[in-house]
């Protein structure tokens, strides 16, 4: 059994798992892509920090190779959890625990409800970028939150202070905490104010900043996604979001959100766990989320664009 599946090994996982692996824990790669895989089997894994460039050699297979693993780490995008986790519940021994670490909301609970494994969910604020196959580069924070699904599973609650113990090991800033709904709504929130709004205009968080009447609309974003936190039972700090906010605007004027990467790339998006959650919750608690409704909306609109154009052939 390896001490680490991660089920996801894009430029955050792989990053993620690179680290673990250097610090001496078995780890398996899996991706959906063989190229990266058939790379890293060849070179080994390259990772560059702040603070130096290194290679590690984790095993790195496609999904149907997969086995089974102490942790599942997921870092697929939110809509190819189902699927991804599908594939490789057979591998897995009933001591497997899975943690998600995705972005957005509701992931913790989407994967209780496929699987009989305890589940952990958290956040990570680690940036990642992969520069070409086999080698991953991070700079900056790697604060990471988690916590068990379930606060009465004993099993989950003993596996997040060995996961902790692991992250920590290979140099993450990780904490077992008891909240980590909070924390996890804390870095939604970012996500549903900017996100979209950085798709939409084709460009990164600093045209909010100069555009006065954007800003105030992130932030309106931002405010509805927290009266559905708090409807919720979960705490966001108001004033630092908005700090960050206006911090990210402008600090990281050139920075490509996720969302902004999958408009461009004719990708799906994960809306569907940021505003749309925000929209879906909000309808259930009676909670009024007007600006949400009109985002989410538009960007299921925007990513079906390139599918309605290339009807015009036909």
């Amino acid at each position: 059994m390896n001490d680490v599946m991660i089920l996801g090994a894009g430029a955050l996982g792989a990053f993620v798992g690179g680290l673990i692996a250097k610090a001496g824990y078995s780890v398996q790669l899996v991706n959906r892509s063989s190229s990266n895989a058939e790379v890293i089997k060849a070179q080994g894994l390259t990772i560059e920090t702040s603070d130096e460039t290194f290679t590690v050699h984790p095993d790195a297979v496609r999904l149907e190779q997969a086995s089974d693993a102490r942790f599942v780490l997921l870092f697929t995008k939110t809509y190819q959890s189902e699927k991804a986790i599908k594939a490789i519940q057979t591998k897995l021994s009933a001591s497997s625990v899975i943690v998600t670490l995705q972005n957005g909301l509701g992931n913790g609970q989407r994967i209780a409800d496929q699987v009989e494994h305890s589940v952990i969910h958290g956040v990570t604020m680690i940036p990642a970028t992969q520069v070409k196959p086999g080698f991953v580069r991070s700079h900056g924070f790697s604060d990471t939150w988690f916590g068990p699904l379930n606060p009465s599973d004993q099993t989950a609650l003993s596996a997040a202070i060995e996961l902790e113990k692991i992250l920590t090991a290979a140099g993450i800033t990780a904490s077992n905490v008891d909240q980590p709904l909070n924390k996890i709504w804390q870095k939604a929130c970012f996500n549903v104010a900017m996100n979209g709004v950085c798709a939409l205009t084709d460009a990164g968080p600093g045209i909010v900043y100069d555009t006065e009447s954007l800003k105030q609309e992130a932030h309106a974003l931002a405010d509805e996604a927290v009266s559905v936190a708090d409807a919720m039972n979960a705490t966001v700090d108001k004033e630092a979001l908005h700090s960050l906010i206006n911090f990210a605007c402008a600090e990281h004027r050139f920075h490509q959100p996720s969302m902004l990467q999958d408009v461009r790339a004719g990708r799906l998006t994960e809306v569907d766990s940021l505003n749309g959650f925000v929209v879906d919750q909000a309808k259930r608690l009676g909670v009024a989320v007007p600006k949400n409704e009109l985002m989410a909306a538009l960007i299921l609109g925007r990513q079906a664009s390139p599918e309605f154009w290339s009807g015009m052939s036909h």
